[in-house]
C-alpha cells in the first residue's frame, strides 16, 4: 500500500502542476488581450455587463414616458438581447465598429454644422479630405 500512496501523492503533484501552467497560460492570456485592447484606442473597453447596464438604464428612463417611447422600447429590447447572447469576442468586434462609425459621423456632423454656419475650417477639411 505504500507504494500507491506515494505514486497518487506524486500523481497529485503532477496534476496541482499541469493546473498551475494552465493558470499560468490564461494570466498571459489576459495580458496580451488587454495590450491588445489598448493598441485600438477605438476598441471597446467595456464588458458585456457594461453594455447591458446601460441597455438597462436607458429602458429605466424610456418606460417612465412609455407612450413617447413605444417605438424605441422594443428597438432597445432587441439590442439587449442580441448583447445577452452574443459572446464577448462578437461583442468587441461590433460595438468597436459602432464606436468608430459614431465618431466619424460626430466628425461629419461638425463640419455639416460649420458650412451651413459658413465657417471656413470646414472647407479647408473638406478640401484635405478631398485631395487625399
Amino acid at each position: 500500500m505504500i507504494p500507491m500512496r506515494k505514486a497518487s501523492g506524486t500523481r497529485q503533484k503532477r496534476v496541482t502542476k499541469r493546473q498551475g501552467n494552465g493558470t499560468a497560460a490564461k494570466k498571459r492570456a489576459a495580458k496580451n488581450s488587454r495590450e491588445k485592447k489598448n493598441d485600438d484606442p477605438e476598441g471597446l473597453a467595456l464588458s458585456k455587463n457594461d453594455i447591458l447596464e446601460f441597455c438597462d438604464r436607458v429602458l429605466k428612463k424610456w418606460h417612465q414616458d412609455p407612450m413617447q417611447n413605444a417605438r424605441n422600447i422594443p428597438a432597445m429590447l432587441a439590442v439587449r438581447t442580441s448583447v445577452f447572447f452574443s459572446d464577448e469576442a462578437s461583442l468587441s468586434a461590433i460595438w468597436s465598429e459602432i464606436i468608430s462609425w459614431v465618431y466619424q459621423m460626430l466628425y461629419e456632423n461638425a463640419q455639416a454644422q460649420a458650412r451651413k454656419e459658413g465657417l471656413e475650417w470646414a472647407d479647408v477639411f473638406s478640401k484635405i479630405k478631398t485631395e487625399t
